[in-house]
């Protein structure tokens, strides 16, 4: 495959306790690889084993995701052995970052997908993660009693050393820097929420922005095969860094799943203002909206 020329540098540069700004070089971009881009909590590993699964034509896949599929620019793994997994794959590869798309380059013929979630969802989903992640320090500030816990996460800034500190601002930069930015030639934006109410239409929708003509049995394949509790039942498979005690329970990485659980958990009297902030970190309200509840992008 040719490998794709870089066609504008990055202008910004993104770093915290996981995210390595160089280990991008694990990954020399080919024309017709597909970057998945998404902030943490928002259906990333979902999304890659989709698009993982319609390169390869079928719904299963000859090793974990994360092996298949890294996370480029992430400090897990040894870096040369990502380096020459990638190398060996001969065909079409999906890899993941977090990164807002302002902290990379864009390549020619590289295809981004970025998917958002609700940023309240988010919130609460990071909740679940930060407890089950072993690595996380008793006092992350994410294991704080909830009250305390949400306001960090509405209030505290963006810090682009410190960005695996996720907030509401660091979710809304990445919606800023790589949705609304135009900075992307091709990119597909899709929402959480739209993919969990149509699955299969998130499916053939995948298909068609990374090019792929995925017959009816096997939308109808993966559909199944990415189910969440399908998802769930092989966590080894599909969860980072499985069975080395990243987690206290590989299959908790999938927490519950769904659109809409932040009203099950976020009290009312902090809704003004996280509506309030909202507003200062994304003005547009069409783009608040959409950010919120997805459906069709005005």
């Amino acid at each position: 495959m040719t490998r794709a020329a870089e066609i504008r540098p990055a202008d910004a540069t993104y770093r915290g306790d996981v995210t390595c700004p160089e280990r991008w070089s694990t990954w020399v971009p080919r024309r017709g690889d597909v970057l998945v881009c998404t902030p943490p909590k928002c259906g990333t590993t979902w999304t890659q084993t989709i698009v993982a699964m319609l390169l390869a034509g079928k719904a299963e896949l000859t090793d974990r995701i994360g092996a298949i599929s890294p996370w480029v620019d992430s400090a897990l793994g040894d870096p040369e052995a990502v380096r020459a997994q990638l190398a060996a794959q001969t065909g079409r590869r999906v890899v993941k970052t977090h990164t807002p798309a302002d902290g990379f380059p864009v390549w020619e013929g590289v295809t981004v997908i970025a998917v958002y979630r609700h940023p309240l969802d988010v919130f609460v989903s990071l909740r679940s993660h930060v407890a089950n992640r072993a690595t996380a320090g008793a006092f992350h500030r994410l294991r704080r009693p909830l009250d305390e816990a949400l306001a960090g996460y509405l209030e505290d800034p963006a810090e682009l050393d410190a960005f695996d500190e996720d907030t509401l601002d660091t979710v809304t930069r990445h919606y800023r820097e790589t949705a609304l930015s135009g900075r992307l030639p091709d990119l597909l934006a899709m929402h959480y929420a739209d993919m969990v109410a149509d699955h299969r239409g998130a499916v053939v929708r995948l298909a068609k922005a990374i090019g792929v003509e995925a017959a009816p049995a096997l939308v109808d394949a993966i559909v199944a095969a990415t189910a969440f509790e399908a998802m769930r039942a092989q966590a080894d498979r599909y969860v980072p860094e499985p069975g080395t005690g990243f987690w206290f329970d590989d299959a908790g990485f999938f927490a519950k799943g769904g659109a809409g659980r932040w009203r099950e958990t976020v009290p009312q009297a902090a809704l003004p203002r996280y509506a309030e902030r909202m507003a200062e970190l994304v003005p547009d309200p069409e783009a608040r909206r959409w950010l919120e509840e997805g459906g069709p992008r005005g």
